[in-house]
């Protein structure tokens, strides 16, 4: 009798230890080859790249989804902006570029005409232009919020940000954003293993079949990792266990959390003022802005023409005043640094990307919420449960062996 309490006494602080072992390192396994490693290692076809990583673009465009269908819209963000504040930001520094474009101006059109002339006409010629270049400024701005969802494509952007060589940025979105859930995994795998190390503490005192070992290993890998996933998001709401335990999934039950480390993340590294600057000045939607600078540039210079005449009655050819434009032009692209510096800091207090996305986001039903970190999972959310069964079916050998070795 001694004997079978002091073998039972071994077996209950050997086997219940490596079957907590065995749920733990399969789930912290899996939650590692989530993210794990970020570049495809191994052998031809044979080998492992990180489920977010080997997907990032498929998760990049269901993040962009997330943020432009349901939380954010170009039209929307640009409708917060004060036009007449935007037309001060830009025309301030508009205005310092303004003596010498003009002088660039009537050189080309009549050289040393500029220098000859009294300086109250020089000073009033250049008040007449900050003028129009003040209302040039606004009407610029104006058209651009009229067609914000062609030139701000903000999908593109979020895609942009969170995959290829930004992949990194996804990895990091997804860890902070489901960190406790993440951990709560590997938590759990550690607690359920126990619970089944004390079955099959009964299990083998009673049968001594060493393949119990490894079968209880593959059983409690599968199921831990199984139960931990689901865990994780269901119930969606609360519910009452006897009337003395309330139970809710994890995620939704953190959403108002999640939401605002979303939107702080959102903010600060992808749609910020500096990003939304650089969509705006590159590619198509630069193209358009570029064509609406243009026209709205060659307005203003044709009616200041017209108008000037008096102040100035030189005579001013077609291809001076395309000369002038084109100068224009270079001069605004070369300001465009010092104008990006100033405007950013209102863009980030006028927009408040991050407050924006907090609140929809938590305010979202539920269901919709879940989808946010669901497909993380979901994708490979089989192959997860498989990998755990297969781990733990591997401890379970060696664990068998210990047993036997120990007999």
């Amino acid at each position: 009798m001694t004997e079978l309490v002091g073998e039972l006494g071994i077996l209950f602080l050997t086997i219940p230890t490596v079957t907590a072992l065995i749920g733990w390192l399969t789930n912290w396994a899996a939650v590692k080859m989530i993210f794990s490693p970020e570049k495809f290692v191994g052998i031809g076809p044979i080998g492992w790249q990180g489920i977010l990583p080997r997907n990032s673009r498929g998760f990049a465009k269901s993040v962009a989804r997330t943020l432009t269908g349901n939380l954010l819209s170009a039209r929307d963000l640009a409708g917060r902006l004060d036009p007449v504040k935007m037309e001060a930001l830009f025309g301030k520094g508009l205005d310092q570029e303004l003596p010498g474009i003009v002088r660039s101006a009537a050189e080309e059109f009549r050289p040393g005409a500029w220098e000859r002339l009294p300086e109250p006409v020089r000073a009033q010629i250049l008040a007449q232009l900050k003028i129009e270049v003040q209302k040039t400024a606004k009407d610029i701005f104006l058209r651009l919020q009229g067609v914000s969802d062609e030139i701000l494509d903000l999908k593109s952007l979020v895609v942009r940000e969170l995959s290829g060589e930004n992949t990194g940025k996804l990895v990091r979105l997804f860890q902070q954003i489901g960190s406790r859930e993440l951990r709560f995994i590997e938590y759990y795998g550690g607690i359920f293993g126990l619970l089944i190390g004390v079955v099959q503490v009964f299990a083998w005192s009673a049968f001594q079949i060493w393949w119990l070992m490894p079968v209880v290993g593959v059983f409690t890998g599968l199921v831990t990792n199984y139960l931990a996933l689901h865990m994780i998001f269901r119930p969606l709401e609360p519910i009452s266990i006897l009337g003395v335990v309330s139970v809710q999934g994890l995620f939704p039950k953190r959403q108002a959390e999640i939401a605002a480390d979303y939107g702080r993340i959102a903010a600060d590294e992808i749609i910020t003022p500096e990003n939304l600057i650089r969509l705006v000045a590159e590619g198509e939607g630069g193209q358009r802005i570029a064509g609406i600078v243009v026209q709205a540039v060659h307005e203003a210079i044709d009616d200041v023409h017209d108008r000037g005449k008096a102040l100035l009655p030189i005579a001013v050819t077609e291809a001076q005043i395309e000369h002038v434009k084109l100068t224009l032009v270079t001069r605004l692209a070369e300001a465009v640094p010092t104008l990006r510096e100033r405007a950013t800091s209102y863009l980030q207090q006028k927009l408040d990307i991050a407050k924006t996305v907090e609140g929809r986001l938590a305010g979202m039903p539920k269901l919709e919420f879940e989808r946010i970190l669901r497909g993380l999972f979901e994708r490979d959310e089989m192959l997860l449960v498989i990998i755990g069964g297969v781990l733990g079916g591997v401890v379970g050998l060696l664990q068998a062996a210990l047993v036997a070795a120990s007999s």
